[in-house]
């Protein structure tokens, strides 16, 4: 980047000014007056050495925003005529008289009483993120902690003395981006203050970031979730002990929402959340303020800044960028005005352009908006991050409630035990449009068994360690991440599952009918704790719906009942399925083929090999399609054999189906085996329609290559598990390569 001149800058500044004064305009207050003169409360902020070099978005985190030279400033009192003290530049030039060395102090947030700070902090070039905590004037530095392996980042107090902060020690790397992912950590304390008996209470395959207590006791924060289709980062809810995860707001709804992030979630007076509003790629990490009413329906957002300030298109321009919006209390201000919200902007005009300039500064407005006015700047920095200095009793959303540790989950930790349950009241709950098929609650099955949803499919995630430098081969033509089989469970006929899976593990579930075929896909990660007992109430549930949560209750002997309904669900905890257990079960991974080992008999070209090759050779392709592999299919290349074969190409990328109207399909979609015509053919029929209107009959009945079971194939039969790989292998995504190395 070429170095500005003093004149270029000295003219900058005067734009901003200018344009400051436009905003501050707005406003029916001078400056001098921001909080009405209630000479009550200070600010603690970042002010972050990124205003001409900002490489800030939503898919970073601290671990990639280093920016030498960005200290905790303190303003007193939060006015523009405020004293403005350096806090950290002790600690982050200690030692250093190279600038670009500098340490980066970050993520302030303020103790119960209002005299500590607790943040993260880079002290140099040199060191990692590690936990901080001093007294508000910036003495008495007291360091938390001291890994020397991932980044510590985004503190937080919680009420019961412990604290909760995001950090890369589990070295996950996400699947998408190829970063270290900050995951969810809670920790004991000592009584110097350091932290103690650390652990992991989130379990994803990309960031957990931006944790907040909620007055209910709940922990709200940010998760990128990239499973499959959805590319977004939605609000998420779970209890300070990391048990019921549990998708508070973004995920399906608004269905407008695109990619959609939110980011920096705080609480407002009446319990409702706060937050930056932005499009994935956004830049700067800024875009639009949003207030979410977390008692009304999933589809419920308004959006508080102007229309020119658009947050879910990056192709357009936008007039100014908002984030890190903090609510506050002004007492002396008019019950229709008290309270309000302190938030970071910049008004620099941003378009599509990566050489776009950002300057955030402090700024507070009401609550719906209005009044924005100017509290700090300095325009050679970025201000973000602005934390009241108050007890939190006097923030609007008071002192949280503490939520006590479940005791059997505290005992399962303790004794080592390395699962936990999941129960679902009833699979054919749904919410109104999740945009997947809605299974069959009383569709006759052919053993005679009622109701479409046969088993539950528990499928994990297959986690890239950091030392890895590549995705341990081509994932392939598929948007899910890597991931893998563990097991299966009964889905009974009320519709309920009761099934025991490996704790402290991202996993996913689906919901299969008998034939194998996925019907419902869950498109989030989820988890359990040791020992937890999570109860759901149906599949894709809606947040309004889970309040029926409320009526289920576990008896003394394990059995759930619904206090409403005054009925047991068949399943209950007492008789949960291990899936572990079931004949289906599989510990391994499954490649389409490996060029490293050719020898492996669990990948699918393998398969093929067996059972297929034998017609579908390149000298005679049976029907026109080959799978027989070429030499060169087999040849190990520059690329480490990682490129997909010709055969994959074949089924997945080539349209080489022909259906009966002579439309062209591929033989193998990401819609899942049932869309899928290479499982037509195996069943010899069409799968997605009872008509059969695109399935073409071949001349030769490919259910010849399976055992029966009174007549019809049943993929869960020993003889059969082929057949349920293939099956499986479609509907995790079809993909290339899922293991880590090859």
């Amino acid at each position: 980047m070429k170095k500005k001149s003093y004149a270029s800058v000295f003219a900058e500044m005067i734009y901003l000014i200018v344009g400051k004064m436009l905003l501050v305009s707005c406003g029916n207050a001078p400056a001098d007056v921001i909080m009405e003169k209630s000479g009550q409360a200070a600010l603690v902020f970042v002010r972050e050495n990124s205003r001409f070099e900002n490489r800030s978005n939503a898919m970073r985190s601290n671990v990639d925003e280093y920016y030498p030279g960005t200290d905790l400033f303190l303003l007193d009192p939060i006015a523009a005529q405020g004293d403005v003290t350096n806090l950290t530049k002790q600690y982050t030039r200690a030692g250093q008289s190279n600038p670009s060395r500098y340490g980066h102090a970050a993520d302030p947030e303020i103790s119960y009483d209002g005299k500590k700070i607790l943040f993260s902090m880079r002290r140099n070039r040199d060191h990692n993120w590690h936990l901080y905590e001093m007294n508000i004037d910036g003495s008495d530095l007291v360091q938390l902690t001291d890994q020397e392996v991932g980044h510590d980042m985004d503190p937080i107090y919680l009420p019961n003395g412990q604290i909760m902060f995001t950090s890369t020690r589990s070295q996950i790397v996400d699947e998408y981006e190829r970063r270290e992912s900050p995951l969810l950590h809670v920790a004991d304390r000592l009584p110097d203050g350091r932290l103690t008996n650390i652990r992991q209470i989130s379990f994803n395959q990309s960031h957990d970031t931006n944790p907040m207590v909620h007055s209910s006791g709940k922990i709200f924060y940010s998760r990128w979730e990239h499973l499959g289709d959805p590319n977004k980062f939605s609000i998420f809810v779970v209890n300070p002990d990391g048990t019921r995860p549990f998708i508070l707001y973004g995920n399906h709804f608004p269905q407008q929402s695109g990619s959609r992030v939110y980011l920096d979630p705080r609480e407002l007076g009446d319990g409702g959340i706060v937050c930056t509003l932005m499009e994935r790629n956004s830049p700067f990490e800024g875009g639009a303020i949003a207030i979410k009413d977390i008692s009304r329906g999933d589809d419920e957002l308004k959006i508080i800044t102007p229309k020119s300030v658009p947050f879910n298109n990056t192709r357009e321009n936008s007039t100014a960028l908002y984030r890190s919006p903090h609510p506050i209390y002004d007492p002396n201000a008019s019950a229709d005005r008290r309270e309000k919200i302190i938030v970071s902007i910049s008004p620099i005009a941003v378009k599509d352009n990566a050489d776009d300039e950002v300057d955030y500064g402090i700024y507070v407005m009401d609550k719906d908006g209005n009044n924005v006015r100017l509290v700090y700047n300095d325009p050679m920095f970025n201000e973000i991050d602005a934390v009241p200095v108050l007890p939190r009793k006097d923030l609007p959303a008071g002192i949280p409630q503490v939520i006590e540790s479940e005791q059997h989950v505290q005992s399962a930790i303790q004794n080592g035990d390395k699962t936990g349950i999941f129960f679902d009241g009833n699979v054919y709950d749904r919410a109104g449009d999740d945009r997947q098929m809605r299974p069959d609650a009383n569709y006759l099955n052919k053993d005679g068994s009622v109701g479409q949803a046969r088993y539950v499919r528990v499928l994990a995630a297959v986690a890239l360690p950091r030392n890895n430098s590549r995705r341990g081969g081509e994932i392939g033509n598929t948007n899910l991440e890597k991931q893998r089989i563990v097991g299966y469970g009964p889905i009974r006929d009320d519709g309920s599952f009761s099934i025991e899976v490996p704790a402290n593990l991202s996993v996913h579930l689906q919901t299969v009918d008998e034939n194998g075929l996925m019907l419902v896909t869950q498109r989030s990660w989820t988890y359990v704790m040791p020992g937890e007992r999570r109860l759901c109430t149906g599949c894709h549930d809606s947040h309004d719906r889970d309040k029926i949560i409320n009526d289920i209750k576990v008896q003394s002997d394990l059995q759930v009942l619904n206090t409403a309904s005054s009925r047991f669900y068949k399943s209950g905890f007492q008789n949960a399925e291990n899936v572990l257990a079931h004949s289906a079960a599989r510990s391994d991974t499954v490649d389409f083929y490996n060029r490293i080992s050719p020898g492996r008999t669990n990948t699918i070209q393998a398969i093929l090999d067996k059972r297929c090759v034998s017609c579908h050779t390149t000298a005679n392709p049976g029907g026109g399609l080959r799978l027989e592999m070429t030499a060169a299919d087999r040849t190990v290349e520059g690329d480490n054999g990682n490129g997909a074969t010709s055969v994959y190409e074949i089924l997945t990328d080539e349209g080489s189906y022909q259906t009966a109207d002579n439309e062209q399909l591929d033989y193998v979609t990401d819609d899942g085996a049932r869309h899928s015509p290479l499982i037509w053919v195996m069943f010899n029929r069409q799968l997605n329609d009872d008509d059969n209107q695109q399935f073409r009959n071949l001349s030769y009945n490919h259910t010849q290559l399976w055992q029966k079971n009174n007549g019809y194939i049943d993929p869960f039969l020993p003889a059969n598990r082929d057949l349920l790989t293939l099956i499986e292998w479609i509907d995790m995504g079809t993909q290339y390569s899922n293991t880590v190395q090859n």
